[in-house]
C-alpha cells in the first residue's frame, strides 16, 4: 500500500501531516473518505520492520478492508515525527517533549479537523460522506472531531470509552487482583484514582508531571470529556464495537454508552464481540485478524 503525504496548517498555526492512501480512483470517479485515528502513545503511523521495510499501522489494515471502496486518511499526531517508535506500549513515557505539550483532546481534534478539511479538497474524494473511525483513545478523538465537524456522517468507536476515561480507570482499579482479595483493597485502589485526579486538577497544564503513563496536561483534557456527550452533539450514524474480554477499556463502558445513546434515540449499531480483547484478538489469533474483521464490518456498514 502506498500513501501520499500532504501538509496543511490548522487554526492553531501548526503544520499538520496527513496521509491519503493510493491509488486514487480513476479520473471522474469519487470515493468517500475513511479517517482512522489510532490509540494512545506516540508511535508514528509508519515504522520500520525487522527487515528494514516501512510498515503501516492499523490504517493499512483499514485500507485492506476498504478494498478500494473508500480513500483511507490518517493523520500524524502533532509532536510525532515520521518513523518514531518509542516501544510497544501506548504510554507517553518515551515520547518527545513536543508531544507532551501538544497532546490534549482539543488540540488533537483541531489537527484532525484541519486534516479532514484539506483531504476533502483533493481530487477523487467524495465529500458527501465521511467516516471517522478511532480505536481506544482514538475513539474519544473521533467523537470530539465529529462534535466539531458537521461533515462527519459516520463515526465508529472501536474499543472506546463510554462516559469518560475516569470510568475506565475506576473500573480497572476495582477489578480483583486475585480471587480471594478483600473488597477493601479494591476500594483503596479506587480512592487512589480519585486522589490522582485531584493532583491532576491542581496542576492541569503540566507536561512534566505524569500519571498512568501520560502527562497531567493530557489527562486534564481527556478526563474532562465524556465520549457520550461528544457523540450526542453529532448527527452522524454511530457504530460501537467492543470485545467483552477487553482488559484496557471495560466492556461496561460500551454497555453504558450504548444504553445512553439509545435513551436519546440515536442511530446506533452495536457490535459486542465475545472472547475479543482490546485489539479484537480472539484466543488462537496469530495476528490482527480480529481488527481486520471489525474493519470489514465497519466498511460494510459505511457503504450501506
Amino acid at each position: 500500500m502506498h500513501w501520499e503525504r500532504y501538509r496543511t496548517v490548522d487554526a492553531l498555526g501548526r503544520t499538520v501531516v496527513l496521509y491519503l492512501a493510493l491509488p486514487a480512483p480513476a479520473e471522474g470517479e469519487l470515493r468517500p473518505l475513511a479517517l482512522f485515528v489510532p490509540g494512545s502513545g506516540c508511535h508514528s503511523l509508519f515504522r520500520t520492520d525487522a527487515q528494514g521495510r516501512i510498515a503501516g499501522g492499523y490504517q493499512a489494515l483499514l485500507c485492506q478492508a476498504a478494498a478500494g471502496r473508500a480513500r483511507v486518511l490518517a493523520v500524524e499526531k502533532p509532536g510525532v515525527e515520521y518513523l518514531d517508535d518509542p516501544g510497544s506500549d501506548g504510554s507517553a513515557l518515551g515520547c518527545r517533549p513536543e508531544l507532551h505539550a501538544e497532546h490534549t483532546l482539543d488540540r488533537w481534534a483541531e489537527a484532525l479537523r484541519a486534516a479532514v478539511a484539506a483531504a476533502r479538497t483533493l481530487p477523487g474524494v467524495d465529500v458527501g460522506r465521511l467516516l471517522a473511525a478511532g480505536h481506544s483513545e482514538g475513539a474519544t478523538a473521533v467523537a470530539a472531531l465529529a462534535a466539531r465537524e458537521p461533515a462527519a456522517t459516520h463515526v465508529a468507536s472501536l474499543a472506546g470509552s463510554g462516559p469518560t476515561q475516569l470510568f475506565d480507570l475506576v473500573e480497572a482499579a476495582r477489578r480483583p487482583r486475585q480471587p480471594d482479595e478483600a473488597a477493601e483493597a479494591a476500594e483503596r485502589r479506587v480512592e487512589a484514582v480519585y486522589a490522582t485526579l485531584a493532583a491532576i486538577r491542581a496542576n492541569p497544564d503540566s507536561a512534566i508531571d505524569f500519571a498512568w503513563g501520560h502527562p497531567y496536561r493530557r489527562w486534564s483534557s481527556f478526563l474532562a470529556t465524556s465520549t457520550l456527550d461528544e457523540l450526542l452533539r453529532t448527527h452522524a450514524r454511530l457504530y460501537l464495537a467492543h470485545g467483552d474480554l477487553d482488559a484496557t477499556v471495560p466492556i461496561a463502558a460500551h454497555d453504558v454508552l450504548r444504553a445512553e445513546l439509545a435513551r436519546h434515540g440515536r442511530d446506533v449499531t452495536a457490535d459486542r464481540r465475545p472472547g475479543a480483547d482490546h485489539g479484537f484478538r480472539q484466543p488462537g489469533d496469530t495476528g490482527p485478524e480480529g481488527m481486520l474483521a471489525v474493519f470489514r464490518t465497519v466498511l460494510d456498514w459505511y457503504g450501506e
